[in-house]
């Protein structure tokens, strides 16, 4: 397929490494030319340095047929997105948007793109935690009701040292499928043969009304999530607030700043506000950090969360989680002991290419 992609940001250069790997014929447009450079440079993809709100910009690619606009404003993509379709006559057109109005139904459905929403996937993604405390991460596949998440094999599980071909009595009792191992930073794609090691972690897919039945299944230790703490305010850590308070978990929020504080408690009545700095650990201490079954730091400030994040653990939160912006930080952040890294672009960029294959 000759697919284009608008922008060549931390999503569009991943969309296009992805996309050329699988032999789609590519084509990148950005302004920057540098970004393009970086992306030439490791990937056989056409490149544009040109503005795309520009018809002629848009010419260069008019005999393409997927198109895929994920530049950092809502506004350009939704322009962009209507050009093609006034201009070149294209219907297949998806574009990311940080903005949950610009992904309701409604203007979906007025633009005729598919809209992915780079907040709600993030949001997505810690209420999977909440609700599922023994995974790592999770998607949920929303057409086909499945739930892929992975999970970190502990000795004591009952899958540890077996055979996936020895597990048929268990599939038998709940249908899952175990669709990768990483083991010590290398994917392997397992089949009846392949061993299952502590320290493995796997990727399961399974209906997700039966998740917690193979948690079950497989003897896997889980205590449902009761307290989160929830540090800083953002886009993000406000979408989880209205989430949470849906939810029947106890949450607590922190932010060094009085007007956040004063604010939040006026929009989230049943959220316990605490105005206090981050690494003030008497106060977290006081507040009870121990009994924090999740710990979610959300501020704008992709260092303090991973400082923040590091101290939690420390000091006695089961399960921390933090947002961060740059993606080279992820493994430094996992290697000192935050339990999960999201990085919403990375999100964004593996629900476009879901999304992709659907069309």
């Amino acid at each position: 397929m000759k697919i284009c992609i608008i922008g060549a940001g931390v999503v569009g250069s991943f969309l296009a490494r992805k996309l050329s790997a699988e032999n789609h014929d590519v084509a990148v447009i950005d302004i920057d030319r540098e970004k393009l450079e970086a992306i030439s440079y490791s990937t056989d993809v056409a490149c544009f340095g040109c503005n795309a709100l520009e018809v002629n910009c848009l010419k260069n690619v008019k005999d393409f047929e997927l198109f895929i606009v994920v530049t950092d404003s809502d506004e350009k993509n939704i322009a962009i997105s209507l050009l093609l379709k006034a201009l070149l006559g294209k219907d297949k057109i998806v574009l990311r948007t940080n903005s949950k109005a610009f992904a309701s139904p409604p203007v979906k459905k007025l633009l005729g793109s598919n809209v992915v929403n780079i907040l709600s996937e993030t949001i997505q993604s810690v209420v999977l935690q909440v609700k599922y405390p023994f995974v790592k991460s999770a998607v949920r596949l929303e057409r086909e009701g499945i739930l892929v998440f992975s999970y970190g094999i502990k000795t004591e599980d009952t899958i540890a040292g077996k055979q996936i071909a020895e597990l048929k009595d268990l599939r038998d009792k709940g249908d899952f499928t175990i669709v990768a191992v990483n083991r010590e930073g290398k994917v392997i794609i397992p089949d009846g043969s392949t061993f299952l090691y502590p320290d493995d972690l796997v990727y399961v897919a399974v209906k997700e009304r039966d998740a917690l039945k193979f948690a079950e299944l497989f003897g896997i230790s889980q205590k449902p999530t009761e307290t989160v703490f929830v540090f800083g305010r953002s886009e993000f850590s406000e979408e989880l607030l209205a989430k949470l308070s849906d939810m029947n978990v106890k949450v607590k929020f922190f932010s060094h700043l009085r007007k956040d504080c004063d604010e939040i408690a006026e929009k989230f009545p049943g959220v316990s506000v605490i105005f206090s700095e981050f690494t003030d650990s008497e106060t977290l201490l006081h507040e009870g950090i121990e009994n924090a079954d999740l710990s979610v730091v959300m501020s704008k400030d992709e260092e303090v969360n991973i400082l923040t994040g590091v101290l939690l653990k420390k000091i006695g939160s089961k399960r921390v989680c933090t947002i961060i912006e740059n993606p080279e930080y992820e493994k430094i952040a996992e290697s000192i002991g935050i339990d999960n890294v999201i990085i919403p672009r990375k999100l964004l960029a593996s629900k476009v290419y879901r999304e992709i294959s659907l069309i």
